[in-house]
């Protein structure tokens, strides 16, 4: 591969991929496409889930999907100015309910966050619904939570 680099360092990446393939297995070089029920599964009432969002991504409609095949109520709103106070009440009356909790483009309300955050925890110390969850979205911001994304399950 050394000798491909200095040659043609167009082609590492193919050298890589056929390598890792040839040596390993496939599946280590293939993407597989993300499966909501899965990381549904795998998600609990106290851990957020996180879509980290790409330009022209929207999860909205295979959440929604999702929430009908599970007969579970989502309540859902898009964060920006003047969303503060509804955010906090729909996240509130979700967690009594057992409702799912949708707060969509969180990266437009990031000052907002270090007290929903704090809004969580309170909520997760409380014994919430086991039908409880909470889902987020937002593009790739410095300024997002590090200690929100360390405990949430992320999904790009």
């Amino acid at each position: 591969m050394i000798v491909v680099r200095c040659l043609r360092p167009d082609r590492v990446i193919f050298a890589i991929r056929n390598f890792v393939e040839f040596y390993m297995k496939k599946e280590f070089i293939e993407n597989k496409p993300t499966n909501l029920e899965e990381v549904y599964n795998e998600s609990t009432p106290k851990s957020p889930i996180i879509f980290v969002l790409s330009p022209g991504v929207d999860p909205t409609d295979q959440l929604k999907k999702l929430a009908e095949k599970l007969g579970q109520r989502i309540e859902s709103i898009s964060l920006g100015r003047g969303q503060s106070e509804k955010a906090k009440r729909i996240l509130s009356e979700g967690a009594e309910k057992g409702n799912w909790v949708f707060l969509a483009n969180c990266h437009l309300s990031i000052s907002l966050l270090p007290e929903l955050e704090s809004m969580i925890d309170d909520i997760f110390k409380k014994s919430s619904d086991p039908n409880f969850r909470l889902f987020l979205s937002a593009s790739p911001h410095p300024n997002f939570p590090i200690s929100l994304l360390q405990r949430s399950l992320k999904i790009t």
